[in-house]
């Protein structure tokens, strides 16, 4: 698995950046909002979300691990690939999105290339879903780290730096997806990681404080 790239960008073909990393080059897809912000014969960084197929091996880079979950999240909805998902990364931004997907903006997502009005449908009640992991990803970006987070009860209001909130939503995210993994929902994991969720606490602490919560309930 390749999680992320850093390196010297050597150039564009079309939306394909070509990054060499310790003396290979990767190419790597990115949303095309990213093409005027690296530029050729610098070092970038990438989040990298990697896809093996019968034909091919491919690398989809994002400039947060934000953007990242988020295209995770899109491409698990039916009619939406990759092509699809990278397509809406590129008009809209994590916090306005969520914006679009709550106010049922089926237009908005209509004007991106390659959204139908039935896959525009299924993505506004398919995302619904999982809102409350999109705003643990929301609280995490640099935009809205801070006060968005502590007003939508993701983070202890004691949360006062960027970099604390930055850890903190990542922290908490990670345990959410670990308690999915193991079976558990997002009406049951979001909840008990925000009631056990204490500034400082590592990912692993998260966890198993939460799995205490959830196993004591069970046996209720």
């Amino acid at each position: 698995m390749i999680g992320s790239l850093r390196g010297k960008l050597l150039g564009f073909e079309g939306i394909k950046a070509l990054i060499e990393v310790q003396g290979v080059g990767y190419e790597v897809e990115i949303p095309g909002n990213l093409l005027t912000e690296f530029v050729v014969g610098e070092e970038c960084f990438v989040y990298t979300h990697f896809v093996v197929r019968e034909d091919a091996q491919l690398l989809y880079g994002f400039k947060s691990k934000e953007a990242r979950l988020l295209f995770r999240e899109l491409i698990k909805i039916n009619g939406v690939g990759p092509k699809v998902g990278m397509a809406l990364l590129s008009c809209f931004d994590l916090k306005t999105f969520i914006e679009v997907i709550n106010q049922n903006r089926i237009n908005a997502l209509i004007s991106t290339p390659g959204v139908g009005k039935k896959t525009a449908e299924r993505i506004i009640v398919e995302m619904k879903d999982r809102l409350d992991k999109l705003r643990i990803m929301e609280a995490a970006s640099v935009s809205t780290v801070g006060t968005t987070a502590v007003s939508n009860g993701l983070l202890p209001e004691e949360e006062s730096s960027a970099d604390d909130s930055t850890n903190a939503a990542f922290v908490c995210e990670d345990a959410v997806m670990a308690l999915k993994a193991l079976g558990f929902t997002d009406k049951q994991a979001i909840p008990a990681v925000k009631s056990v969720y204490e500034n400082g606490m590592t990912t692993e602490q998260v966890l198993k404080a939460t799995l205490a919560i959830l196993s004591s309930k069970s046996r209720r």
